[in-house]
């Protein structure tokens, strides 16, 4: 028996059905199509982050961007971030910017809310793993009691200090291995003290680097919505609406759900959400009241002799403002402002 063809809902009202967007995934299959050194090229114009979500993005991609020939491309991503501290010894770029800006507990690969880096270890950590006796612990084997100083550790809520398990168990098999005599366990013990110092200062300056890349990172989402509020507000007062925009606080408009986002309005959100801002305004409109007539004060001689300003008090949802300068010709805010 032939099969039919399904038929969907563009063949039953008789309308061309719009094209199906291809599937990304498709789409970044075929990057690898593009030669080499162009790629490698565009990749070099990314941040670090940008190379770890593209690792995890393709087997191809991975391939490439993990090879040896592709290290230059970590370099130049890793030099494209300003300010950022110099790569740790021994360790390698993309475990590097692992440690800067993945969030998953690289012990137990969980993807946790809250998860630590612990630079002297060289590795991130959840609160799990943290608690877990079996890779941190408050005892210490009697070989390493006086090296106790250069082993990893991290101190508990309650200011005790675990330590890392899996470098005392390396720590102990170099202490075994130095010979009795001689100034080599001196030697060893200091290498490893400033090795210790360094990747613990390194850290620290990693730590204070991401503080302000977070906190620039919060000045500029907020540019970002003052910039949409401003620019909502100035499409209301395109419609009409300035008369009321001029007598609520500003913070009515700037908490609505539609506009408190850290995204540009564009013409496209803009009509999307337009219906449901002029309803919010004619809601407004009804609950915004004025408590009495406006006040009207006179400047100081010497700005616009017998210039009148008026006040105007208004409540809205029990909260009581009062807005002005205006202009009692206009009674549009004045750009003047009196000297008192």
């Amino acid at each position: 028996m032939p099969k039919h063809r399904q038929r969907n809902a563009c063949d039953t009202a008789g309308k061309p059905c719009a094209a199906k967007r291809r599937r990304l995934k498709g789409s970044l299959q075929r990057v690898s199509d593009i030669p080499l050194d162009i790629l490698l090229e565009i990749f070099s114009h990314l941040d670090p982050h940008d190379l770890l979500h593209l690792c995890r993005t393709s087997k191809s991609l991975r391939a490439i961007l993990l090879d040896r020939s592709a290290l230059s491309v970590w370099k130049s991503a890793r030099r494209n971030l300003a300010n950022l501290p110099d790569i740790l010894v021994g360790l390698s770029e993309p475990h590097f910017a692992s440690l800067l800006f993945d969030k998953y507990c690289q012990l137990c690969l969980a993807n946790a809310k809250t998860s630590y880096v612990q630079w002297s270890m060289r590795t991130r950590c959840c609160d799990d793993c943290l608690k877990n006796i079996a890779i941190f612990t408050p005892v210490i084997p009697h070989e390493l009691i006086k090296v106790k100083s250069i082993i990893p550790s991290h101190f508990s809520g309650v200011c005790r200090e675990y330590y890392h398990v899996p470098s005392m168990i390396s720590l102990t098999q170099e202490v075994k291995a130095l010979p009795d005599e001689g100034n080599e366990f001196e030697d060893w013990y200091e290498d490893k003290k400033a090795s210790l110092n360094v990747i613990e200062q390194l850290g620290e300056q990693c730590e204070a680097w991401l503080a302000a890349r977070s906190w620039a990172h919060k000045v500029e989402l907020g540019r970002i919505r003052q910039k949409r509020v401003d620019d909502v507000i100035g499409r209301l007062k395109e419609l009409g609406w300035e008369f009321l925009i001029d007598r609520i606080p500003r913070k009515k408009i700037a908490s609505h759900k539609l506009v408190a986002y850290s995204r540009p309005l564009t013409d496209r959100s803009w009509r999307k959400m337009e219906p449901a801002m002029v309803e919010f305004m004619k809601e407004l409109q009804q609950r915004n009241k004025r408590l009495r007539e406006p006040v009207r004060s006179m400047t100081e001689p010497g700005d616009t002799p017998g210039k009148y300003f008026s006040y105007e008090s208004w409540t809205l949802d029990g909260e009581y403002n009062t807005f002005g300068p205006f202009d009692p010709d206009t009674r549009k805010l004045s750009d003047e402002e009196p000297s008192w």
